[in-house]
């Protein structure tokens, strides 16, 4: 089961308790998910989703406050893709008056009815109302991409932190994008295969959303994956240091021995001074030891900048020879 899956099932246990509320809720599931079409010369709402828990909520509100039953129904499957949605239908007796009390069909002034492609302002009047459609819209239109990993093997987690909400109007993303910035949850809107969403990438900013929608056991989850991806990303960064310096001390081991056995084959060792005599036997002697080691195997004390100043000395001499070749 995905994330965004288990957080909606989560969302969908709290509790509505108001009628502005549960207008406010209802409103955002079929701005999200809905889509309307005639029958015999009617109005039909029908939600389609990926939770069928969320059919409990819808058929409670619509029972609740217009006294008719919803049903449930299997609308697409693809177990390749694992791919399973369901419909929700309103009954034609009541979908136009629901549509008319949550902001989504209007009178203009010549009394002609239109559809309204932004969120109503007196949907969303009161904090709690707010809340509530932001709850909705996560239900209905929320996708994301994290992956809550089981680390018991090695594999490293590739998912970013990304959520979206795809709407169907540029004018209801907007407006939703700023529905978020009221609680300091800051998002963007963009258009992809014409379809306008609202998308947020910052970790913190997803888990003040959770929060915002009652999802906490989500926030856990997520803060949880968080700490275990900075921990296996600062292990790595140490790992790659670590494995950097060693290529570089190896790398550097290797070109001393080559210009000490330059030397030793063509002028001699003991044509060097007699500092530089003792590093060359040294290296040899100990040819895969850091500098710091070295040191402390010299006669004399000195320090890891006076030993590499010493191999900068035999590196210049081995040029030398090289050029004159």
């Amino acid at each position: 089961m995905s994330f965004a899956l288990d957080a909606k099932k989560e969302v969908l246990k709290v509790e509505i308790k108001s009628d502005c509320c549960a207008i406010a809720y209802l409103s955002a599931v079929i701005k999200g998910a809905g889509q309307l079409s005639l029958s015999n010369g009617k109005n039909v709402i029908s939600i389609h989703t990926d939770t069928p828990e969320l059919f409990d909520v819808v058929n409670r509100i619509v029972k609740q406050y217009y006294g008719e039953e919803c049903s449930l129904c299997l609308a697409e499957e693809n177990l390749g893709f694992k791919i399973i949605k369901y419909k929700i239908t309103i009954p034609s007796t009541v979908s136009e008056q629901i549509l008319f009390d949550c902001g989504i069909l209007e009178r203009d002034e010549t009394n002609s009815i239109r559809l309204t492609t932004g969120i109503s302002p007196f949907i969303i009047q009161e904090d709690c109302c707010k809340i509530s459609y932001i709850r909705g819209a996560f239900l209905s239109c929320a996708t994301s991409n994290i992956v809550i990993k089981n680390y018991d093997n090695e594999t490293k987690n590739n998912s970013g932190y990304h959520f979206e909400f795809v709407f169907n109007f540029e004018e209801t993303a907007q407006d939703f994008c700023n529905l978020l910035s009221y609680f300091n949850i800051h998002a963007k809107t963009t258009i992809r295969k014409n379809n306008p969403l609202v998308y947020i990438k910052e970790y913190q900013v997803i888990c003040d959303l959770l929060a915002l929608v009652g999802a906490n056991k989500a926030v856990l989850e997520l803060q949880n994956e968080a700490a275990i991806r900075d921990l296996r990303n600062n292990v790595n960064r140490q790992t790659n240091c670590l494995n950097a310096n060693l290529n570089k001390m190896v790398q550097a081991s290797v070109k001393q021995l080559n210009a000490i056995n330059l030397i030793k084959d063509t002028i001699g060792i003991e044509s060097l001074d007699e500092s530089l005599q003792e590093l060359c036997l040294i290296r040899m002697a100990n040819p895969d030891e850091p500098l710091e080691k070295l040191r402390l195997l010299y006669s004399q004390p000195v320090s890891k900048s006076g030993i590499n100043h010493r191999f900068n000395k035999i590196l210049k001499i081995a040029e030398e020879i090289k050029n004159k070749k």
